[in-house]
């Protein structure tokens, strides 16, 4: 078994709040862990993770909402919508820039921001040391194929910043479709349109791995995360160790990055997690950091 000091990791999916507010809106008042940057370094430091993608995406509708029903006119509630993401993407990159074991991978929501204004954020996210982009289908009520989310995969393939995206089963499903947001099979057309898109899909594709599994047979810059997907391994409804390895090898290993979803879990756990699987110690240590460091050289 590898053992945490004997291997690189990099945690390909966490969350950071710049303050109270926004984390109990991601949270809820009951919320475990604070989602603040100083819990996640002492968590870090404690699983032996050497840096962490930090997601810097803003729940824009949530705010939008709530400066409607203070009665700011609907031009107004939008531009404070588009600051409230900016400001959330520089805080995220200013903090990297003071301790580099943080990845920022900046949010857009094209709901609130025109194609000239993603591009825009995007490209100064790059200047500023950002390392990729993060979208939730969910939270955009969006298909991945649909076109309100092409000038991210345009940027993002112009600009060479890997997209991370949250996919499978979490989150809402219109009524008039039946699938969620985030099922993997809505990127098969984005990734024909752009196949120099470098996409991370999150968690495995929750319940459509398959479908991530042929995404990443098809596609050679197609990842997944195992955000989410480590915890309670063996208890009821959900998967076994053994389950969680036949999984990573029909998806891939060389495709496989380690991510935890702090603060949702802790990555302490993760990598525990991780140590125990049933995997050889070259496959660990692809899904511990090769891949990601292999992903981001491209």
């Amino acid at each position: 078994m590898a053992s945490a000091e004997a291997m690189r990791i990099v945690d390909a999916h966490t969350h950071a709040f710049r303050d109270a507010a926004m984390a109990k809106l991601w949270l809820g008042p009951d919320g475990k862990r604070t989602g603040d940057l100083g819990e996640l370094r002492a968590l870090l430091d404690e699983a032996g993770i050497d840096k962490a993608v930090v997601l810097l995406f803003h729940r824009s509708a949530e705010l939008y909402e709530e400066e409607l029903k203070a009665g700011s006119a609907p031009d107004v509630a939008r531009e404070m919508v588009r600051a409230a993401i900016r400001s959330y993407n520089r805080w995220g990159c200013e903090a990297a820039a003071n301790e580099p074991r943080f990845l920022p991978f900046i949010g857009v929501n094209p709901r609130f921001m025109s194609p000239d204004e993603v591009d825009a954020e995007i490209r100064w996210g790059k200047a500023m040391g950002a390392v990729g982009v993060k979208i939730i289908p969910n939270r955009l009520k969006a298909y991945a194929n649909d076109p309100l989310l092409t000038p991210v995969f345009r940027s993002c393939t112009d600009m060479g910043m890997p997209l991370l995206s949250q996919s499978g089963s979490y989150g809402m499903v219109p009524a008039s479709q039946g699938d969620p947001f985030g099922h993997p099979k809505y990127f098969q057309d984005v990734l024909e349109q752009f196949p120099q898109l470098h996409l991370i899909l999150a968690h495995m594709g929750h319940g459509y791995e398959k479908d991530v599994a042929n995404l990443t047979r098809q596609f050679p810059n197609v990842f997944t995360d195992t955000s989410l997907r480590l915890s309670r391994l063996g208890s009821s409804g959900n998967w076994s160790a053994s389950e969680v390895v036949d999984a990573i090898r029909s998806i891939g290993v060389d495709r496989v990055l380690f991510g935890s979803n702090y603060p949702f879990v802790n990555p302490v756990g993760y990598v525990k997690t991780l140590e125990s699987l049933p995997l050889t110690d070259g496959e660990r240590r692809q899904i511990a950091s090769g891949n990601f460091e292999r992903l981001m050289s491209t």
